[in-house]
């Protein structure tokens, strides 16, 4: 039985993130735990729980964690997944979670009783894990793994940096961007993390005609969740990334990053690379991305995954949606 604990923003994607995870009988959500970016850290949370209380899950633990970065000021992302993180649905779980913010304490906790056997999935800003690690420096290695949604990805050739590699260049990283300071703090240590970032997720782009097929045919609450909270998110998605005949599409960057977790045969291109942060000269943002080592290397070699089995993804994300519940 695989452990693990989510770290997440619940916006659209993560929810279908969760779903991977709480579909799974060989996976043990031990907690999630909140953190600002596609919404508040208090709708992160409420939206979590009521994912989980969708699928089911009411026996899996909802925390409370980080609402603001470690230092930069706050920043969050309303026009792709709305004010409420769903879409501007307006769902709510029956009961909230309750608003003490133990997450980080439940973190280490947690840690403590499962040394070696926890794989950290952090779905958002890297707020909670950093705070984590100022407390227990040790603790990326006291993890069995650590999976992150971020950076823009590994430099490949010697001659030119990541961020000069259009293949890479995307527009945004706001995993990282909204709490560069807190990204520092995970890339300059050791342990066995894993980034999987917006240049491997921005290639999945998903027909929205997936998720409503799936929902009409099956009547699954699962998956008539998803596609009651993407409509607008669909909307930013087929803006941003205009398809032929004017189809609509959505990312689903955090199940790219449960999928390199849950199925590694799925990952088909990945590098170890030292990370280094960068400025963006266009935006005034800071990115982080993996480097060549130099010689007598002394910073941490993290694993950066540039490449994955996309329709690999897709399949097992259709056979989730369309399983019947309970998923217990």
């Amino acid at each position: 039985m695989r452990k693990v604990i989510v770290d997440t923003d619940t916006g659209v994607d993560d929810a279908l993130a969760l779903m991977l995870l709480a579909a799974d009988p060989e996976v043990e959500i031990l907690a999630v735990v909140s953190v600002f970016g596609n919404t508040t850290g208090e709708r992160a949370a409420d939206n979590a729980r009521y994912v989980l209380d969708t699928c089911g899950r009411t026996d899996v633990p909802v925390y409370r964690g980080a609402d603001v970065p470690l230092i930069q000021e706050l920043r969050m992302n309303p026009g792709i997944h709305g004010e409420d993180g769903f879409g501007n649905t307006g769902l709510r779980p029956a009961q909230p979670v309750d608003p003490e913010p133990v997450g980080i304490d439940v973190v280490l906790d947690l840690v403590d009783r499962h040394e070696g056997e926890i794989d950290y999935l952090a779905l958002g800003p890297q707020t909670n894990l950093a705070a984590a690690l100022e407390t227990r420096p040790d603790l990326l290695q006291r993890l069995r793994s650590t999976t992150i949604v971020g950076t823009l990805g590994p430099a490949l050739y010697h001659d030119t940096a990541p961020w000069e590699d259009r293949r890479f260049r995307v527009s945004r990283d706001p995993n990282v961007s909204f709490d560069i300071d807190a990204a520092r703090i995970v890339a300059a240590h050791e342990g066995d993390v894993t980034w999987c970032g917006p240049y491997v997720t921005r290639q999945a782009l998903v027909p929205e005609d997936f998720f409503l097929d799936i929902a009409s045919s099956t009547g699954f609450a699962p998956a008539q969740l998803i596609t009651a909270i993407s409509r607008d998110y669909a909307g930013f998605y087929s803006r941003s990334y205009p398809q032929p005949e004017g189809r609509r599409v959505m990312g689903i960057n955090d199940s790219m990053a449960v999928a390199s977790l849950l199925f590694p045969e799925l990952v088909t291109g990945a590098v170890m690379r030292p990370l280094e942060t960068f400025l963006d000269q266009e935006t005034g943002d800071r990115y982080l991305a993996g480097v060549h080592p130099v010689k007598d290397e002394t910073r941490p070699i993290q694993r950066v995954v540039f490449d994955m089995d996309f329709d690999g993804v897709l399949e097992r994300i259709g056979e989730v949606l369309r399983r019947p519940l309970p998923w217990r």
